[in-house]
């Protein structure tokens, strides 16, 4: 759906996916302007970088995103350390922010190339493969679990 609003964190819905069970995967972010295309406020740090979740047929919440950054990465309390710092020193480039550092996933994808059966299109079934994007990084997002994994592929 188009422009959707959720009403449980008052964002909306950018990319979707359906699933079987007539729940779907979803994106969120806050509402664009036009001098904010991808939306300038988040209602807070930890909700712009956990912002997919899994709702069922009634629009209720099954599971939040859970990211596994690659190995050697700073921990996110290190990450949020180093962006306020940063932030305070004038280096303000979008992820660095008073609260914290801002990573949200940008885009949802499905590819359903290696999916076991062929129908039906459009909704993921086991095989598909879900992506998750950040400004510079990619993730494979396992449906059941919720656990967004780092592929270590940068974005470009």
């Amino acid at each position: 759906m188009t422009k959707e609003i959720l009403a449980f964190c008052a964002l909306k819905v950018c990319d979707s996916v359906a699933l079987r069970d007539g729940g779907r995967l979803v994106h969120l972010s806050p509402y664009s302007t036009p001098e904010f295309p991808t939306g300038k406020d988040w209602p807070d740090i930890e909700l712009a970088n956990h912002n997919v979740f899994r709702l069922n047929a009634k629009n209720e919440v099954v599971w939040q995103v859970r990211r596994v950054e690659n190995p050697g990465s700073p921990s996110w309390p290190d990450k949020h350390a180093m962006a306020r710092q940063w932030h305070q020193q004038g280096l303000i480039d979008g992820a660095y922010t008073e609260d914290g550092y801002l990573d949200p996933f940008t885009r949802l994808a499905m590819d359903e190339r290696a999916a076991t059966d062929a129908e039906p299109q459009g909704i993921w079934r086991p095989g598909c493969v879900v992506y998750l994007l950040t400004r510079w990084w990619s993730y494979v997002l396992d449906p059941q679990t919720g656990i967004a994994t780092c592929t270590g592929d940068q974005m470009k």
